[in-house]
C-alpha cells in the first residue's frame, strides 16, 4: 500500500464531530488508480462492526466486497456519473458474520471520495413480512368476526362487509356491495347530513366520536347500533372501517329506567300536587290533565258513584290540543244500560276496551253507547277508598284504537289511588268544615300536624299528631320556640301573614321534633277565628309532612345520574367485551392450526363451517385450499359407513374411535379414526358435529 498518500482523510474538526455523531454506521472510500480505498469511519460504524472496521482500514474495496460485485459496481456508478445511488439487499456482515437485509446509500464526495451508509433494515424487513401475514389473518377475522365490519370510500359507497353485517341488516353482500349506504333506506333521512358531516370530520383527520343510531333492517324492523369509525388505508387507498354493535338490548333497558324514572316523577309531581293545596278540585283536574295527555288519550274523566249507585261525572278534562273539545253529555250511567261496566266495578277491575268494535255481545249496550259518541277505546282504574269502590278514573279516544301498554296501567293505576287517597281527604276535611263539634276529634286523628296560633303566637291548641313529634306538653307555648327552637318570631313566619291580610299562606319549612329529628313540612295558614273588627285573631296552621316526597325528589336526580354513569359502564363493557373476543378468537384458530390432527366442524349432514390445516394434509390438500362451504360427506367413500357415523352420533351423543375409509383428492382410499361429538338446539334438535380426523398408517391397519 506504499502508493497510498501518506496523508489520512482529515475533515475540519467541527466537520469531523458531525460525522462522528451520524446516528448510521458510514463509512470513507477514496479514489486510488483503480480501486477504491477505506480511509475512515465513523463512530456508529465501528460500534456496528464491534471495532472489528479497524482492521479494514486503507484496504481495497475490491478485496472488502470480493463476492459482492454488485457493490462495487454501485460505488463505480456513483463515482463515475457522481450521483447517489441507493439499493437494499441481503448482506453477510464481513466484521461479524451475520446475515442482515441492509439500505445501501452511496454519495459522490469531492473531489475522489465515496461516502458510504449501511443500516440494517433487518428489522423493516421482517416488519414488512409480519405485515403480509398481517392482512391474511385480518381478512380472515374480517371475515369471520362476530361484529358487523363494513369497508366504505370517503363517499360512503360500500367496498365490502362481513357475514355478521348481512346477519345484522338482513341484505346480503352481492345487494349491497358498491352501493351507497345513504340510498339504502337503512337509516331516517334526518340522519343522512349528519353522517356527510361525519364523513367530511373523518377525511380531515378530525377525531370521530362513537355515535349511537336507528336502524331499519331489510324486513321493516328497528334496532339500536353503535357505530366506530376510523380512516384506514387498504391497498394503499383511504377506506373507512366501521364496527357496528348491536345495542338494541342496553337502549331498551336504559328507555325503561328512563321511562320508570319518568313516571316516578309524574307520580311524585301529582302527590305533592295534592297535598300541598286545599284546592283540591283544581289539583284534580290538573293532574287529569296531564295524565291524559301522558297517555294520549283525547278526553279524561273522574265517576263517581252517587246514592242511587250511578256513576256521574265529578271531572271531565278535553286533552286533545288544537281540537274543539267535545265533553260528554250524559246525566248518569246506570246498571241496567251497562251492567257489564258495574260487573267490573264490583271487583274492582280495570276497564280496558282496545277496540269498540269488538265488544263481545253481553257488552252489546255499551258497544252502542260509545259508537254512538265515536269513542274507539275506554281505559278506567277504579277509585278504591279503604278497599271501597267509589267510581272510575276513566279515558278514551275518539280519534284512533290507543294501543296502551302495562306501562300506561301502572302509572294510572299509581295515580288513581293517589287521587282516590285526594278525595278521601278532601271529603274528609268537607266533614271537619259542616261540624264543629266534631272538628277536635277528626283533626286529632290526621296524619299532618295541626295548631292553633293567637296574636302573641302562643298555642292554643294541637292535634295528636302534632303533640308526637314536638312533645305532649306543647300547649301554651310559644310557636317559634316549639318549632323552630327560637328566642323570638320567625321574620317569615305564615302565622303573621294570615294576621296581616286574613289569607291563606303556604311555604315549605323546615322544623325539628322532639327527638331533635330534622323534618320538612308544607306549611299552610290559614284564618281560624275573627275578633269583632272582622280581624284575624286565631289561626289554624296545617304542617304535612314532606321529607319523603323531598327525598324522592333527590333519589330522582341520583337517579339520573347513576342511569348516565350506567350507560357509560356498558358502552365500556362493550368495547371491553369486543376486544377480548377479537383476541379469543385469534388464540382459538391459533390453537386449532397448531393440531397435529385435523379438526372441523360441520352442520349435522350438511357443510363444513370450518377445519384446520392438519385436515388438509390428511387429504392431500394444500394448506391455502378451503373446504368451507363443501358438503362434509364428499370425502367419505362408503355410504354404509356414513349412515352408521350419524346413527351413533344420534343415539349417543358422540362417536369414539370410529374407523372409516375416506378418499383423497388424488383419489387415494386412506383409513382414519373419527372421534365426534353432537351439537344440539335448544329444543334438542341436531345442528352441527364436530371433531377431530386421525390418518392410520396402512402398517397399523388390521
Amino acid at each position: 500500500m506504499s502508493y497510498l498518500e501518506k496523508k489520512s482523510f482529515l475533515l475540519e474538526e467541527n466537520i469531523k464531530k458531525l460525522f462522528n455523531n451520524i446516528p448510521i454506521p458510514s463509512y470513507v472510500w477514496q479514489k486510488i488508480e483503480n480501486d477504491f480505498v477505506l480511509v475512515d469511519y465513523n463512530n456508529a460504524a465501528e460500534k456496528d462492526t464491534n471495532g472489528i472496521i479497524k482492521d479494514y482500514l486503507n484496504k481495497n474495496a475490491s478485496e472488502v466486497h470480493s463476492d459482492r460485485p454488485d457493490i462495487l459496481d454501485a460505488i463505480n456508478e456513483c463515482f463515475t456519473k457522481k450521483k447517489s445511488i441507493s439499493k437494499k439487499s441481503k448482506y453477510l456482515m464481513k466484521t461479524t458474520g451475520e446475515q442482515v437485509y441492509i439500505s445501501i446509500k452511496i454519495h459522490y464526495l469531492p473531489p475522489n471520495y465515496i461516502t458510504v451508509h449501511i443500516r440494517d433494515i433487518s428489522q423493516w424487513k421482517l416488519a414488512d413480512e409480519k405485515l403480509k401475514n398481517s392482512e391474511e389473518k385480518y381478512k380472515l377475522l374480517f371475515d369471520r368476526s362476530p361484529i358487523p365490519i363494513a369497508l366504505t370510500d370517503l363517499k360512503g359507497t360500500l367496498i365490502d362487509c362481513n357475514l355478521a353485517t348481512e346477519n345484522q341488516f338482513g341484505y346480503l353482500r352481492e345487494d349491497i356491495i358498491g352501493k351507497n349506504y345513504f340510498n339504502l333506506g337503512m337509516y331516517s333521512p334526518t340522519l343522512i347530513p349528519r353522517f356527510r358531516t361525519r364523513l367530511s370530520q373523518i377525511k380531515e383527520g378530525k377525531p370521530i366520536e362513537h355515535s349511537e343510531f336507528e336502524i331499519y333492517k331489510k324486513d321493516g324492523s328497528k334496532s339500536w347500533i353503535v357505530n366506530h369509525m376510523s380512516l384506514v388505508n387498504l391497498d394503499d387507498k383511504p377506506m373507512i372501517q366501521s364496527f357496528i354493535i348491536d345495542i338494541t338490548e342496553s337502549k331498551n333497558f336504559e328507555q325503561k329506567i328512563e321511562r320508570k324514572l319518568e313516571n316516578e316523577k309524574f307520580i311524585s309531581t301529582i302527590s305533592s300536587r295534592l297535598l300541598s293545596t286545599l284546592d283540591i278540585d283544581t289539583a284534580l283536574s290538573t293532574s287529569l290533565l296531564e295524565m291524559g295527555v301522558l297517555i294520549g288519550a283525547t278526553r279524561a274523566y273522574i265517576l263517581l258513584f252517587n246514592e242511587e249507585g250511578s256513576l256521574e261525572f265529578y271531572i271531565q278534562e278535553w286533552c286533545a290540543d288544537g281540537v274543539k273539545p267535545q265533553m260528554i253529555n250524559l246525566t248518569g250511567i246506570n246498571e241496567t244500560t251497562f251492567p257489564w261496566i258495574f260487573n267490573l266495578g264490583r271487583k274492582n277491575e280495570l276497564i280496558h276496551i282496545k277496540d269498540t268494535s269488538e265488544l263481545q255481545e253481553e257488552a252489546i249496550n255499551l258497544k252502542k253507547e260509545l259508537l254512538k259518541l265515536n269513542i274507539n277505546s275506554v281505559l278506567g282504574f277504579p277509585i278504591k277508598i279503604k278497599n271501597e269502590s267509589f267510581g272510575y278514573i276513566g279515558f278514551d279516544n275518539i280519534h284512533h284504537i290507543s294501543n296502551w301498554d302495562k306501562y300506561d296501567f301502572d302509572i294510572l293505576r299509581t295515580t288513581s289511588e293517589i287521587i282516590g287517597n285526594a278525595l278521601e281527604r278532601k271529603w274528609a276535611e268537607e266533614t271537619l268544615k259542616s261540624s264543629h263539634q266534631l272538628l277536635a276529634g277528626i283533626i286529632s286523628s290526621l296524619t299532618e300536624t295541626i295548631y292553633l296560633v293567637d296574636t302573641h303566637y302562643n298555642i292554643g291548641w294541637a292535634n295528636n299528631a302534632a303533640k308526637q313529634l314536638f312533645g305532649m306538653h306543647i300547649t301554651g307555648k310559644k310557636c317559634y320556640k316549639v318549632f323552630a327552637h327560637r328566642g323570638k318570631p320567625c321574620t317569615e313566619c305564615n302565622a303573621l301573614k294570615t294576621f296581616t291580610d286574613g289569607k291563606v299562606h303556604e311555604d315549605e319549612k323546615e322544623f325539628t321534633t322532639i327527638n331533635s329529628k330534622k323534618l320538612i313540612f308544607w306549611c299552610t295558614s290559614s284564618t281560624a277565628g275573627l275578633n269583632l273588627e272582622g280581624e284575624t285573631e286565631l289561626a289554624i296552621m296545617i304542617l304535612r309532612d314532606i321529607t319523603t316526597r323531598k327525598s324522592m325528589e333527590k333519589t330522582l336526580i341520583n337517579s339520573e345520574k347513576n342511569l348516565r354513569l350506567l350507560n357509560q359502564t356498558l358502552l365500556q363493557k362493550v368495547e371491553e367485551r369486543t376486544k377480548e373476543l377479537r383476541k379469543s378468537e385469534e388464540i382459538y384458530r391459533r390453537i386449532l392450526n397448531d393440531l397435529e390432527v385435523g379438526f372441523y366442524k360441520g352442520e349435522f349432514k350438511g357443510k363444513l363451517l370450518m377445519h384446520n390445516i392438519a385436515l388438509n394434509k390428511i387429504l392431500g390438500l394444500a394448506e391455502d385450499i378451503s373446504l368451507v362451504g363443501s358438503q362434509s360427506s364428499r370425502f367419505l367413500s362408503d355410504p354404509n359407513e356414513h349412515k352408521c357415523y350419524y346413527r351413533g352420533l344420534l343415539d349417543n351423543g358422540h362417536i369414539i374411535n370410529f374407523i372409516t375409509k375416506l378418499k383423497k383428492i388424488n383419489g387415494e382410499v386412506i383409513t382414519v379414526q373419527l372421534n365426534s361429538h353432537l351439537i344440539r338446539d335448544d329444543k334438542g334438535n341436531p345442528i352441527e358435529v364436530e371433531g377431530t380426523v386421525i390418518k392410520i398408517p396402512k402398517s397399523n391397519e388390521k
